[in-house]
């Protein structure tokens, strides 16, 4: 069996359509990252997975790599389980809760995984972890066993909630960006953090907030706690030292101009609110998109939106209209600015923007398929 006691593994999965982002992302840090199917694997120094949950800011979460081993029958599972260095992570109180991955699989199904683990830790049983996409089956150890064809990796979850809870989101607006994706999306654009940043459409204000903390160099996972910090080799006295060095070099304030707009007052005092939380101030104004006009001599920067798609109870709006006023907007106030836009897959409203050929990647928002649209206003 492969473990890794001096290095660590550790597999870091992303929103579909972010992996690149991630990936630019982990070699921004220093490391080198392999991409692999929905996300990237990294290798370092022990105390990576810490780093990784502190400074990624497009990471859903972190397994720690844990073993591989042959596993071609529930036998060779049980014995593979059953040596697994799990003493950092467990204490052996409890039971781990397993999220069960097979692809290619000859074992019946995920009860056999289950089983094999109850028999593996002396266990009267194991329970299958709920989805882990919103944030951990509870305080207990989340342990990831893949199955692919006869070979088995279990890792373990060092995340705890997912990496999109940064804290300061405790409201949302009618149609909630998460904060991962806003991330990504500004990666993607190539968001410098110097020029300013603004979206007419600016909601809760995630993409605001999310580029003032790329604008100061604030790591995302500051205002956090994780799952690791319960692990029984949890090391407090270099966990603190990582957050010190983290808040050193974090900036008092961003560097850039930061404006948001929203014909919406509710949203605007959500923005305000999730603003103050994580502790940046933005100038947010109550505008229409439709006549949207910038203060006079504004530098040209990123402009950002995410428009309504539709599919929300009460959105009875003209779509298309909006989206034509939005790009009548764009072409005018935001002439000569770089422009990242997240919006359906809706060839009508697509054609309805009117704007120039655009650099197109397919994401998900909330489950639903869109397209990033990435381009320079003439």
């Amino acid at each position: 069996m492969a473990n890794v006691q001096q290095r660590e593994c550790v597999f870091i999965p992303a929103l579909p359509g972010l992996e690149p982002a991630l990936a630019e992302e982990a070699e921004a840090c220093g490391w080198s990252p392999q991409r692999v199917d929905g996300g990237v694997e990294l290798t370092g120094a022990p105390g990576l997975h810490q780093e990784a949950n502190l400074r990624l800011r497009t990471a859903s979460r972190v397994w720690l790599r844990l073993g591989r081993f042959p596993a071609p029958d529930a036998g060779a599972l049980t014995k593979g389980l059953a040596a697994l260095p799990l003493g950092p992570v467990w204490n052996g109180r409890g039971a781990p809760r397993l999220s069960v991955s097979l692809h290619g699989a000859r074992f019946p199904g995920p009860d056999a995984v289950l089983a094999a683990a109850a028999r593996a830790w002396g266990l009267p049983s194991v329970e299958r972890a709920g989805a882990l996409d919103e944030e951990a089956a509870g305080d207990g150890l989340t342990l990831l066993v893949r199955v692919e064809g006869t070979t088995c990796t279990v890792s373990a979850d060092t995340s705890g909630e997912a990496l999109h809870r940064r804290g300061y989101r405790q409201e949302v607006s009618r149609a909630p960006l998460r904060e991962t994706l806003a991330a990504g999306i500004l990666v993607l654009a190539g968001y410098d953090g110097v020029a300013p940043l603004v979206d007419p459409m600016c909601g809760s204000g995630t993409f605001l907030i999310e580029g003032a903390w790329m604008s100061q160099r604030r790591a995302p996972g500051l205002a956090r706690a994780f799952a690791f910090e319960r692990f029984p080799g949890f090391d407090a006295a270099a966990w603190a030292d990582r957050r010190a060095r983290a808040e050193a070099e974090a900036l008092s304030a961003p560097r850039a101009v930061l404006r948001g707009h929203d014909l919406n007052a509710g949203s605007l005092g959500t923005a305000r609110r999730n603003a103050r939380r994580a502790g940046v101030t933005l100038t947010l104004e109550r505008q229409d998109v439709r006549t949207l006009v910038l203060p006079r001599g504004l530098a040209p920067g990123w402009v950002v939106a995410n428009p309504p798609y539709g599919k929300r109870v009460g959105e009875s709006e003209d779509l298309p209209g909006l989206y034509r006023a939005l790009g009548r907007t764009l072409r005018g106030s935001f002439a000569g600015w770089r422009a990242a836009l997240l919006v359906p897959e809706d060839p009508a409203l697509l054609r309805a923007l009117e704007l120039p050929e655009a650099r197109s990647l397919a994401v998900r928002n909330g489950g639903l398929r869109c397209r990033l649209l990435l381009m320079s206003l003439p």
